[in-house]
């Protein structure tokens, strides 16, 4: 018994030490295969930040002015610094991600592109706290979002959410309008702003830096082609409409409103209704000044009910139009829309209004529906990202105009 008990105890021992010995085993094989992963990870990174330069490409970045005389060369415009910043060279991270977008770009938008002739790091005393295309000068300037370091700055993924969040959220802290306490008081607190996905991601993916270049060279296209000028309000591309004044747009909603018939009746000021609706939606003033369009019924105190609830439908209206509802995945939804177009001022401070079906239906970000501009540098990168999701979410005739125009992959 005591025999057959200690073999049957060392047999129980022996299981256990042989399971525990596969066990290592695997464990070594599973930290080895993330070594050997994490390895050529590091190890293609490093060789994308030397340029083929070795320790010096990456630590001191040697080569990169010699890159980027190799690549201007190539591709017909210059890729560097400006003769004023003749030693801000770019990264050999940056430049592999400059030549790949660009030799997948068609010759007539780089090269033979009269309205883009350079492509630049931004100075260390950029205000701009994103990149951007400068239509006076013809220029794409890059700007590492937070000052960080291009090697990083290079690898930011837009199909990450968390990356993407933090990216939005950077976009967004200029723009006049949107702050806590202000959602609140528009009833929309708790609604996420986004601009790079919202009512549809399909644009959200791939490499930042990319997707930044493919976006900054579609504004000198569109200054290259003219469209903001001759093809902005067809309804292909948004049927976009650009306002000069308040004026037209005060008219439009006092008359969805049910006050069109009443436009002469004066306030207190003597100003006519039209007139005073004008001056409250002007976006300088209401900024300014938001009590002469949050209080703009206490205007017309011998008006009835009738007529200030009515006003009060005006009220809202501009009231959210001032706060960039493009960032909302509705875009502002039924409080913004009159007829089938949809009003909101956009982050440069202009009145702007678009088809509302063009936005639900073929939209590839929230930020191509914020001005007209946008809405092509938007399309242009969708058009030409490697994935076909974003091609496909345009509308049939924008696509078939960059077809026509000689846009083929």
């Amino acid at each position: 018994m005591h025999a057959r008990r200690e073999a049957e105890t060392d047999g129980a021992r022996a299981v256990p030490r042989a399971r525990t010995e596969r066990h290592e085993e695997r464990a070594a094989r599973a930290m080895a295969l993330q070594r050997t992963v994490g390895n050529a990870v590091v190890i293609q990174m490093t060789h994308r930040n030397t340029g083929g330069y070795g320790l010096g490409g990456l630590v001191a970045n040697t080569g990169a002015a010699e890159r980027e005389t190799a690549l201007s060369a190539k591709y017909g415009i210059r890729i560097g610094p400006p003769d004023d910043r003749p030693n801000d060279h770019f990264s050999h991270s940056m430049l592999n991600r400059i030549d790949g977008v660009l030799g997948s770009l068609p010759t007539q938008d780089v090269r033979d592109n009269p309205e883009l002739v350079a492509i630049q790091p931004a100075g260390a005393d950029t205000e701009s706290a994103a990149s951007l295309y400068d239509g006076d000068d013809r220029s794409i300037t890059m700007v590492s979002p937070f000052g960080m370091p291009s090697w990083l700055y290079t690898e930011l993924n837009r199909a990450a959410s968390w990356q993407r969040s933090l990216m939005d959220k950077g976009a967004m802290a200029d723009y006049e309008g949107i702050s806590e306490a202000g959602d609140k008081a528009l009833g929309i607190a708790g609604e996420k702003r986004q601009v790079m996905g919202g009512t549809s991601d399909v644009l959200a993916n791939g490499n930042l830096v990319k997707w930044t270049l493919r976006h900054e060279i579609g504004h000198s296209v569109d200054k290259q082609s003219g469209w903001a000028q001759n093809l902005k309000h067809e309804a292909r591309f948004g049927g976009w409409e650009a306002y000069g004044s308040a004026r037209q747009v005060a008219l439009a909603i006092l008359t969805e409103a049910g006050l069109g018939d009443q436009l002469d009746v004066t306030d207190r000021y003597h100003m006519s209704l039209i007139d005073s609706v004008e001056v409250a939606l002007d976006p300088e003033g209401a900024r300014a000044a938001p009590e002469r369009l949050t209080n703009l019924a206490d205007g017309f105190p011998d008006q009835d009910d009738q007529f200030r609830t009515r006003l009060a439908r005006v009220v809202e209206f501009g009231r959210l139009a001032l706060a960039q509802p493009w960032t909302l995945t509705n875009g502002g939804g039924d409080t913004l829309a009159i007829g089938n177009r949809t009003y909101h001022v956009d982050h440069y401070g202009q009145w702007v209004s678009y088809l509302r079906a063009e936005r639900e239906q073929h939209a590839v970000s929230n930020y191509q529906f914020s001005t007209p501009e946008e809405w092509f540098a938007e399309a242009y990168a969708a058009y030409h990202d490697p994935k076909p999701g974003p091609r496909a979410r345009l509308n049939p005739g924008a696509r078939e105009w960059f077809e026509e125009r000689g846009d083929q992959m």
